[in-house]
């Protein structure tokens, strides 16, 4: 059966309508019949979402007792309760006794009532079912606004409620929940609503101190955020903003304040933390010596450095934690000794710096010898004691010698042999110490495992191991153990004995006699008697002692063959140089890697004359490499050059005097085992060489075949 529309308009019997009316008995009257019941036709029991249009409409008719319809019978909708709306709210019936509404449902959920009435018949109700309307609306539940500390689980859930237009709760709705800032993460990325249309998850803070955000979306419905705050954990370390690694002047402000943050694991500032600012020793000193962090966990303080050039540090303390700010002051260096493993040189103060490996204590810096390290890369002031201040100094394989303006000596480092000449055989000492008796020296040199040294009267003095005679006294002579025959024994000395002195008790097996200049190598010595002529001693198998002889024992003073006048000598691991004052170089003994500079590499007894017709100022010899300075101070080297420690760009050994790179005019140069050194005319220092145990001074480890300028200097 089709029903006409709700909103058709119907024309009735004004007779028969006034008489339903009128409200008469159920008999028939005198005008007709009376109404007899009005029934609902269809449309109840429907059931629908919240707040859409019912697919059928609600009818109901009216008929009289015998069933006949009653046209033109008005009829009124009524929503019992709600806000669902009809349409029309008034019908009239028609031909058939049909009146008819549509219905929209309201918000409520559940059963819903229409009730139609007609005059005072008794009313009909249609019972319509309302379910919920798609998800609409997502609303912030609980949860949002909270405080807690970086990295931990907020205190309550997050909580979300879907609901349909009319806020009632959707069960089963897919959330999502996704950190927007900070960092942190969620229980469950999705999260299905609940019989109560909430969905809840844990959010578990990020790193990031501040304010964190976090989303909740389902499908097309406009998205929620939260928002919650997270504090710094406990401070758990300072961390160096800005300002370290500046150099400056000795004994002014570095030109930027030191920056630090007070912050937790991390790493969020912590505020209102005491700071305790102290510079180590010789670095100066920190204005304010205590601050106060600021909101950000920031603070800073102002560094004077010390008075001394090199490396300084100071130290920013909050309780616990600290942290260890670096800086330099310049310095200007005015002579270098290139050793072992490690380099020395002393600044325009009489300030000694060393640096490279420590493990004998060789660097002199007061810290303990370690063995296998450790390896400083930039210069380390040594610490002085009183006033003192060095004129010159050397360094060896593993120790290093020194000597004052004051002609007071002092060694440092591996004293296994006695060659710091301390008067013991302490291992190792790691700050100069004093040679005893305390002769007055002019210079001191130190060898493989033995110390040499002139004293201000040109006397000569050596120490240490004495293996093969290198020290040219402390020999014993036994002539009656063996009759006929003279037995000689090398003993060690711990401590200053003079050249041709005997072992014990006896008068002297030569000299004494007046030295200008002495070199400890290997395992012999080479000196200059005044006057020029050169002598040396001690271990001779590859010719080092000159002599024209290959002596395994040489250590009665051999004379240098050739008759030259010498004004200084320098003496390697198996070679020998010394200097005419003409500015020529002769040298003698091993040449495998050309170290003697004649353009061969065939070894020599005597002296040979090095090549090149070059004027030399000074000359050094290293373990397997020699160098020399032109009187107009432009350097050259020759010999080995596995690490680069000629300094011409490559590491190809030369028989032959080579320029070092790089144009420079030195004042003077040191070669050491693998590596050399020179300070320039300008007093600007520079290495080049093995660089393995940071012996360059660079910061680096790198080797480095052309001059490399050393830290801390303009």
């Amino acid at each position: 059966m089709q029903w006409r529309s709700a909103w058709a308009r119907r024309v009735a019997l004004p007779s028969l309508v006034a008489l339903v009316a009128a409200g008469c008995s159920q008999n028939e009257g005198p005008n007709g019949p009376r109404i007899a019941a009005l029934k609902i036709v269809s449309g109840s029991g429907q059931t629908g979402p919240s707040g859409t249009l019912l697919p059928q409409p609600l009818v109901v008719r009216v008929a009289d007792q015998r069933d006949e319809p009653v046209e033109g019978a008005v009829v009124s909708f009524a929503v019992g309760g709600g806000t669902g709306v009809t349409t029309p709210q008034v019908d009239t019936a028609d031909a058939n006794g049909f009146a008819q509404t549509t219905y929209r449902l309201g918000g409520s959920l559940g059963v819903q009532t229409v009730t139609a009435t007609f005059a005072d018949l008794p009313a009909v109700s249609f019972a319509i079912n309302a379910t919920t309307a798609p998800a609409s609306k997502l609303a912030v539940n609980s949860g949002d606004a909270q405080t807690s500390k970086v990295g931990n689980a907020l205190t309550n859930e997050i909580t979300v409620k879907v609901t349909d237009a009319f806020d009632n709760p959707k069960t089963g709705v897919p959330v999502a929940f996704a950190v927007l800032t900070g960092g942190g993460t969620v229980s469950s990325p999705t999260v299905l609503s609940d019989a109560q249309g909430i969905s809840r998850v844990r959010w578990t803070l990020g790193t990031i101190a501040g304010t964190q955000a976090l989303s909740a979306s389902a499908g097309s419905i406009t998205p929620l955020s939260f928002t919650a705050t997270a504090t710094p954990e406990a401070v758990a370390q300072i961390l160096v903003i800005s300002g370290a690694g500046q150099t400056g002047t000795p004994g002014g402000p570095l030109a930027d304040s030191i920056v630090v943050k007070v912050a937790d694991q991390f790493g969020n500032g912590v505020g209102g933390v005491t700071v305790d600012w102290a510079a180590s020793a010789g670095s100066g000193s920190v204005s304010p010596s205590t601050t106060v962090s600021k909101s950000t966990g920031r603070t800073a303080a102002k560094w004077t450095i010390g008075s001394n050039g090199g490396p300084m540090s100071l130290t920013a303390t909050a309780g616990t934690v600290s942290a260890t700010i670096s800086g330099a002051a310049f310095v200007v260096f005015e002579s270098i000794t290139a050793g072992g493993r490690s380099t020395c040189a002393i600044d325009d103060g009489g300030v000694l710096y060393c640096w490279g490996f420590n493990g004998d204590g060789q660097l002199g810096i007061g810290q303990d010898a370690a063995g296998s390290g450790p390896i400083y890369a930039v210069p380390q002031a040594v610490p002085p004691i009183g006033n003192q201040t060095f004129a010159t100094m050397n360094g060896g394989l593993f120790h290093s010698c020194a000597v004052t303006f004051s002609h007071i000596a002092y060694c440092w480092g591996d004293n296994n042999n006695g060659q710091l000449g301390i008067g013991s055989n302490t291992r190792s000492v790691n700050s100069p110490n004093s040679i005893k008796p305390a002769i007055p020296f002019i210079s001191v040199s130190a060898g493989r495992v033995h110390s040499c040294g002139i004293s201000i009267g040109g006397r000569g003095y050596c120490w240490g191991d004495n293996e093969r005679g290198q020290l040219g006294a402390s020999i014993a002579f036994d002539t009656t153990t063996v009759p006929g025959s003279t037995l000689i024994t090398f003993h060690d000395a711990n401590a200053p004995v003079e050249l041709g002195s005997p072992f014990g008790a006896g008068t002297y097996f030569f000299g004494p006699w007046d030295w200008s200049a002495i070199a400890a190598g290997g395992v012999h010595t080479c000196a200059i008697r005044q006057g020029g002529a050169a002598y040396c001693w001690g271990l001779g198998r590859e010719g080092q002692l000159g002599n024209g002889a290959n002596l395994v024992d040489g250590y009665f003073p051999q004379l240098v063959s050739g008759g030259n006048v010498f004004d200084s000598v320098a003496a390697g691991y198996k070679h020998s140089c010394a200097l005419t004052g003409a500015g020529a170089v002769w040298c003698w003994g091993d040449n495998a890697d050309g170290q003697l500079g004649n353009a061969g590499n065939a070894g020599s007894n005597i002296p040979v004359a090095v090549g090149g017709s070059l004027v030399f100022g000074s000359i050094s010899a290293g373990y397997g490499h020699t160098c020399g300075l032109l009187a107009t101070g432009e350097a050259y080297c020759w010999g080995r050059n596995s690490k680069g420690q000629l300094g011409n760009g490559s590491t190809t050994s030369q028989n032959a005097p080579v320029a070092v790179a790089g144009g420079l005019r030195f004042k003077n140069l040191g070669a050491g085992d693998f590596h050399t050194c020179g300070v320039t005319t300008g007093n600007v220092a520079y290495c080049w060489g093995d660089n393995e145990y940071g012996t360059v001074g660079d910061g680096s480890q790198a080797q480095r075949t052309a001059p490399t300028k050393i830290r801390f200097q303009r």
